[in-house]
């Protein structure tokens, strides 16, 4: 075969996963070239919070893990969650010792797990831009430092095998052409999930639509790539889920969260329907519900209801983490959102009702109901937490659609423990690896800052056993 292009390790996506295990390949002595389908790096990491998961002790990570892992059903190895408790072990002093600071911002998404408290999610100390967070500012300029190449909007194709099913090589479009790559120790998949591919989210998930707050580069390419290669796919419906909304002049869904504690979700009728307080990656839950009577997801969209106070409190939109960080700026007011059309606003419940086609009857009582929960101080409806308890106050109220909104996909390629993709019989497609959320070990239960912690983790594993690979083709195979 004719090749255009020649190296050792091939890495198809540049988020934070294709970065470490670029810079962990480089650093193991193969020659490394990053190809990347989007104008610029950055992918689903670069529109985060920033956080990775770190573990204070491998026993009691290793217990949280496991138990979040197994909560309904053992689709993963003791050995891989082994594996990603002993890598999230390493990830702070794998940062720090390369000349950042971090800081802990939380902890365990589900705290009523065993061995919660030996998790940590952390964050590099340092300013985050429009442009970059600290995170991958940092990942990115370990790359440039150590000049490796880019191939910026360079989509890649396809993956191509040697007659005994070793993956060998990738198609490349570059610049129009379509580029046959060599990698001659291995290819490493770490292009991302599938949150803009339609068809797979009709297909995979439970509840439609659902919108994304990510980059508009994961169409699930590399799920694409490597069934065709004959790989095994698992944990296509774990999803990181929130609510928020959906404007149709913007690409992507804006994350939505009110700056007080004065308002409710309600369903498609005006009713509530769960404490508006689930872990933040966790709403998936909470909507997606299908009504076998009237045939249909009666909270898809569901609504936020909140008071006049809650407006004036602050912007209800959240734009410092998204694809739309650096597109639009939520105003403080929330003015110019009701002046859009996407925030409705009434003086009263009723006229509300009217506007946004929920019952009256149901949401007046709706309110009435949760006012009389706040005064006595219990919610034995929901069991929203105690603290967070706050009746909407007088008028004007405002209503929003909330929609599913994907954080990011988890679903892809199986891997093993050392992020190589699998075939359905288990056996390991020779010279292939994935890292990142494509593939990721997270299911049902997903906790945050563990996909960084993943990008960490399995960048790491990648990087090594693709570097560690024989030299194929000496002559051509």
């Amino acid at each position: 075969m004719k090749w255009d292009e020649e190296t050792e390790v091939l890495i198809i996506g540049f988020g934070g996963a294709g970065a470490v295990a670029a810079v962990t390949a480089h650093d193991s002595g193969a020659k490394v070239l990053i190809v990347e389908k989007m104008e610029k790096g950055g992918g689903s990491t670069n529109i985060s919070k920033g956080g990775f998961l770190s573990l204070k002790d491998f026993a009691g990570g290793f217990r949280y893990l496991e138990n979040l892992c197994y909560r309904v059903s053992r689709g993963v190895e003791p050995e891989m969650i082994q594996i990603y408790a002993e890598e999230c072990l390493k990830n702070r002093e794998w940062l720090e010792s390369r000349g950042v600071r971090t800081h802990v911002y939380g902890g365990a998404s589900f705290p009523q797990l065993s061995g919660e408290d030996s998790v940590e999610k952390r964050m590099i100390t340092g300013p985050n831009s429009e442009d970059e967070n600290a995170f991958w500012n940092f990942l990115r300029s370990r790359v440039e430092s150590r000049n490796i190449t880019v191939w910026y909007r360079s989509p890649a194709k396809a993956l191509l095998t040697d007659s005994q099913g070793a993956v060998i090589g990738a198609v490349i479009q570059k610049e129009g052409k379509e580029k046959a790559v060599q990698a001659r120790r291995g290819i490493i998949l770490t292009c991302g999930g599938f949150e803009f591919d339609e068809w797979m989210k009709m297909n995979y998930l439970k509840g439609y639509p659902y919108y994304s707050l990510g980059t508009p580069g994961n169409t699930g390419d590399g799920i694409r790539m490597a069934q065709q290669v004959g790989a095994d796919l698992w944990h296509m419906s774990g999803v990181s889920t929130l609510l928020g909304f959906k404007a149709p002049e913007f690409e992507a869904a804006f994350m939505i969260r009110p700056p007080s504690y004065r308002y409710i979700f309600v369903d498609q009728q005006g009713k509530r329907f769960a404490s508006e307080f689930a872990d933040i990656h966790a709403y998936n839950f909470l909507v997606d519900f299908f009504d076998p009577h009237s045939l249909r997801y009666p909270r898809i969209p569901c609504f936020l209801i909140f008071d006049e106070a809650t407006r004036q409190t602050g912007p209800i939109g959240v734009t410092a983490i998204g694809y739309n960080r650096g597109r639009y700026a939520w105003s403080k007011d929330n003015g110019e959102e009701i002046r859009r059309g996407w925030i409705l606003a009434d003086d009263t419940l009723a006229g509300l009702a009217q506007k946004t086609g929920l019952d009256r009857t149901f949401l007046e009582k709706t309110v009435d109901r949760y006012k009389q929960s706040c005064q006595r101080g219990e919610d034995a409806e929901f069991h929203r937490p105690q603290d967070k308890l706050a009746s909407l106050g007088p008028g004007p109220y405002y209503a929003v659609k909330l929609w599913p909104c994907l954080i990011n996909t988890q679903g892809g390629p199986r891997r093993n423990a050392k992020a190589r993709v699998l075939y359905p019989d288990g056996r390991p497609i020779p010279r292939l690896y994935s890292a990142g959320e494509l593939g990721s070990l997270y299911g049902l239960l997903y906790q945050g800052a563990g996909n960084l912690g993943e990008c960490l983790a399995f960048g790491r594993i990648a990087g090594r056993e693709a570097a560690k690979e024989g030299l194929w083709g000496e002559k051509e195979g």
